[in-house]
């Protein structure tokens, strides 16, 4: 019990610490965190502190109770022509605690000839906005990221799913944000439903309600998304089969609600 209580308290102590210090990225590790945790802020403060570090917000929403999402991008994001154009900081109240998807992580998966070390800037400013950055336990073998698939039989990241064709933009209220990228794509940032969103409830992930809002791409007038089969499940690594199947109509209503955003 002593143990714990010491190792509690050395957490809040890092959680709560104001001195910033660069990443180091000189080696890459043998897993990478999808996300890293942070001490406690208010949106306005997180807003105000992205401004001054080269940060756009281009949107702010709620997406559980408890649980404001805000989306950023930066020139170094941007410039990825991806879906890691944007990031996305979990604000949960109820947690006491912030999150951030991890670069890293998401360029191991999405983006070809990635090495360790390449988002070092974003890293860098991330830091110090949030202070210190801590992993946390979702995490996944970095080799085995550009391949991921959830198991076999299951999509990879190129098996995209077309959701609209002869399209320019969405059309309906649902859209949270649009970003334009410097290929003349665009990445568009979609609140699904209350219903839809529920989906962290049921396997207790409402901690990494950060993997939302769901995101399509625009392209040469076609619309696509990342299967939500591969998405979800890179989004958290830990996921068990069995509590895939708990959630097994969601990626079919997260498709057909970006489908109905753009008809």
């Amino acid at each position: 019990m002593k143990k714990l209580i010491k190792i509690c308290m050395a957490t809040t102590v890092v959680l709560t610490s104001h001195v910033v210090a660069e990443f180091n990225l000189d080696k890459a590790p043998s897993k990478l965190t999808a996300y890293y945790l942070a001490g406690m802020q208010s949106v306005a403060d997180i807003k105000s502190k992205l401004a001054t570090n080269g940060f756009t917000v281009l949107a702010t929403d709620s997406v559980l109770k408890d649980k404001t999402v805000i989306t950023i991008t930066n020139n170094e994001l941007k410039a990825t022509n991806s879906y890691m154009a944007t990031l996305h900081i979990l604000v949960n109240t109820k947690d006491n605690e912030v999150r951030v998807q991890n670069p890293s992580y998401l360029a191991s998966a999405y983006i070809k000839g990635y090495k360790y070390g390449d988002f070092k800037a974003t890293l860098n400013s991330l830091e110090k906005v949030l202070s210190s950055m801590i992993p946390v336990l979702q995490q996944k073998e970095m080799n085995k990221l550009a391949e991921y698939h959830f198991m076999f039989g299951m999509p990879y990241l190129e098996d995209t799913l077309t959701v609209a064709t002869n399209v320019n933009s969405p059309k309906q209220a649902k859209v949270s944000y649009s970003l334009k990228l410097p290929n003349g794509a665009i990445l568009v940032g979609h609140n699904l439903t209350k219903k839809t969103n529920a989906f962290l409830n049921k396997i207790t992930q409402s901690k990494n309600a950060q993997l939302l809002p769901y995101e399509s791409m625009i392209k040469d007038g076609k619309a696509t998304i990342l299967d939500p089969k591969y998405y979800l499940a890179l989004s958290l690594p830990n996921l068990s089969m069995g509590e895939f199947m708990k959630i097994a109509t969601i990626p079919d209503a997260i498709e057909k609600e970006i489908e109905k955003a753009y008809k």
